[in-house]
C-alpha cells in the first residue's frame, strides 16, 4: 500500500488513539479487509507507523505521570510502577 505524507501521521495519531480497522477505515476510504492485511503484516509501513502510533501514546502518557511523581503525587508514582510492570509482563 503506498502511503501519502498526510495518510502517515494520520496512520500514527490511529495508533495514538488505539483506533480500530473499520474506523480507519472509514477515514482513510480503504477498504477494510486492506487495512486488516496491512495490520497483521507486522514488517508493513502501515502497521510499523500504527506502533509508532501506540508506543508514543504510552510514552507522553508515562511522562506525565513521572512529572507528577516527581512533584510528589503518590499515585502517579504508583501508576507509572504498575504500567512498568505490566509492560514487562508483557515482554515475556
Amino acid at each position: 500500500m503506498k502511503i501519502t505524507e498526510e495518510q502517515e501521521e494520520q496512520i500514527i495519531n490511529f495508533g495514538v488513539f488505539g483506533y480500530s480497522n473499520e474506523r480507519m477505515s472509514c477515514l482513510l476510504g480503504i477498504d477494510e479487509n486492506g487495512i486488516e492485511e496491512e495490520m497483521e503484516d507486522t514488517s508493513s509501513e502501515f502497521c510499523k507507523l500504527y506502533v509508532k502510533g501506540k508506543i508514543k501514546a504510552d510514552y507522553v502518557i508515562d511522562c506525565k505521570l513521572f512529572d507528577m511523581a516527581r512533584s510528589g503525587d503518590i499515585k502517579a508514582l504508583d501508576k507509572l510502577n504498575s504500567r512498568k510492570t505490566a509492560r514487562k509482563r508483557s515482554q515475556k
